[in-house]
């Protein structure tokens, strides 16, 4: 029995009151919080007290003829307000029309007939609260177990959310230079795939800029690998600063790099070549001072695939190198 039940007893006949009075004291002590009212209407103010300090009635005994509102009438009001509530309906032979009513409208739980036996009401009293306590514990276990499948849904979606991010983090790093953060070969040669075939396609140009630093090897026995790595990564930034949007840009490895310059020219792409070189040169690089950039440029082709267009570009690099470095050199005719 759970100590908390409150149980209220309705009846316009104070004899019947003191009855369950004595009768719930007897059998249940202080095991039941046992109101009392004297009519319908005394009973729907108890209720709605209770309510506002937050606590629900376990069980209501009512009977059925009583002045002003009836007990049927009641219950029905009652399971309005509290339905889970269970409801008792004390009457006689001849009110069945009060029972239907009770049943089909306020989930009436058991009647009893006038004049009842002590026996039968401690016996519906306690198989009543019981139920009342039963039903409640469901209630608890429910809203126990929606709480948990909400943490459980927010759980699966943060580490679902955590996942994706995961794999769009991968996405970007296998398509990606981990020192520069430009595109890697791999995505270079996709790149230039897709865009000779749109090229092609649509009666556009594209070139390549390709750029090697100068005496790369000489900073790196000189100042270090890691200050070799920081004029790799200053390039980058220059690359980007110094770039279209349009562009795509990559590191093809070492201190190689190439710009896939988009809807380009050769007489565009080898004056943005000759910027790049003249910014690479003028910049101050920490601790190593001066650094020079060779180019090559090439401009696609009607049949051109990007082995071949890598390797003129490549071949015009040579060149500059060949020239004495420092310089922008396009491919032959």
């Amino acid at each position: 029995m759970d100590e908390t039940s409150i149980i209220l007893c309705v009846d316009d006949d104070s004899t019947v009151l003191s009855a369950l009075r004595s009768m719930l004291s007897t059998h249940f002590g202080s095991e039941l919080q046992v109101e009392f009212a004297e009519s319908g209407e005394e009973a729907l103010e108890i209720e709605a007290e209770l309510r506002a300090q937050g606590r629900e009635l376990g069980l209501v005994i009512s009977d059925f003829m009583m002045p002003g509102l009836r007990g049927d009438e009641l219950l029905m009001q009652l399971h309005e307000l509290s339905p889970n509530t269970v409801k008792i309906l004390l009457t006689g032979q001849s009110d069945m029309s009060g029972v239907k009513r009770a049943i089909n409208h306020a989930n009436l739980y058991r009647f009893l007939e006038k004049p009842f036996l002590n026996e039968d009401v401690v016996l519906t009293v306690r198989a009543a609260i019981r139920a009342y306590c039963q039903e409640r514990d469901l209630v608890r276990q429910n809203e126990a177990l929606r709480r948990m499948n909400a943490e459980l849904e927010e759980i699966v979606a943060a580490r679902t959310e955590e996942l994706l991010e995961k794999n769009r983090l991968l996405e970007v790093l296998a398509v990606t230079d981990k020192l520069t953060g430009l595109y890697n070969r791999r995505k270079l040669d996709e790149l230039l795939d897709e865009e000779l075939v749109r090229a092609k396609r649509y009666g556009v140009s594209v070139s390549i800029v390709m750029l090697d630093i100068d005496h790369f090897k000489r900073v790196n026995d000189t100042y270090g690998h890691g200050a070799g790595d920081d004029v790799l990564v200053a390039i980058a930034k220059l690359l980007r600063d110094h770039s279209r949007e349009a562009d795509a840009l990559g590191r093809l490895g070492g201190e190689e790099f190439v710009i896939v310059c988009r809807h380009c020219d050769a007489a565009a792409s080898t004056a943005a070549a000759s910027k790049l070189r003249e910014s690479i040169a003028a910049h101050a690089f920490p601790c190593v001072g001066r650094v020079t950039a060779s180019f090559g440029v090439a401009t696609c082709r009607a049949d051109d695939t990007a082995a071949k267009l890598l390797a003129r570009a490549d071949a015009a690099l040579y060149r500059a190198k060949a020239a004495g470095r420092d310089r922008v050199e396009t491919e032959h005719d």
